[in-house]
C-alpha cells in the first residue's frame, strides 16, 4: 500500500485515510483489480465496490481503492480512469473520497447518499444526471472519465 494512505473504520464503515499531507493533483494511488464487464458488476456480490472505467468495463479493485467512499464534496478524483489525485490539501488523517457520479454512466446502479456534506445531494446517481454546474466543475477539474464524455458529448453535459 502506498506510504501516504492507511485503511481504517469511517463513519461508512473502512475508508482511505492519508497518512501524511497530500498536496493538489498529487497521485495518490492507481486504481488496480480485476477488469470486469457489466454483467459481472451488476452481480449482487461486486456492484457495490466496482469502479466504471468504460462503457462495459469496470474494475473489482484491489485494497486500497476497495474502501474509497464517496463524497457529494471530494477531495480526490480520478484522472486518466485509473489514477486516483487530490483536488485540494488533503491533511493527515482525513479520509479521502470521490464522487461516484464522476465515474458512473450505466442507469442501473444507485445509492442513497450518507456523505454528510452541506451541499449532499442526498442520491447517488449517474454523471449525466448531476447539475449542469456540478457537471461543468468536474469537467474543468478533468476528474469526469473519458468514456463518459464521449458517451454523453457536450450536449449531455450540460443538459438538466
Amino acid at each position: 500500500m502506498p506510504e501516504k494512505i492507511y485503511i481504517d473504520f469511517s463513519a461508512l464503515g473502512k475508508g482511505v485515510f492519508a497518512k501524511v499531507a497530500i498536496e493538489p493533483k498529487e497521485t495518490i494511488f492507481y486504481l488496480t483489480g480485476k477488469l470486469i464487464r457489466f454483467q459481472d458488476a451488476a452481480a449482487a456480490t461486486l456492484g457495490e465496490n466496482t469502479i466504471q472505467i468504460g462503457v462495459d468495463r469496470y474494475v473489482d479493485p484491489f485494497s486500497p481503492a476497495r474502501y474509497l467512499n464517496h463524497a457529494c464534496e471530494p477531495n480526490a478524483g480520478f484522472v486518466d480512469e485509473i489514477r486516483l489525485i487530490a483536488l485540494r490539501q488533503i491533511r493527515p488523517g482525513e479520509e479521502i473520497r470521490f464522487d461516484y457520479s464522476t465515474t458512473m454512466l450505466e442507469r442501473y446502479w444507485e445509492l442513497d447518499c450518507l456523505c454528510g456534506a452541506k451541499t449532499c445531494r442526498g442520491r447517488i446517481q449517474d454523471f449525466d444526471l448531476l447539475p449542469v454546474a456540478l457537471k461543468a466543475y468536474y469537467i474543468r477539474l478533468g476528474i469526469v472519465q473519458d468514456f463518459i464524455l464521449n458517451e454523453v458529448g457536450v450536449h449531455g453535459v450540460f443538459a438538466a
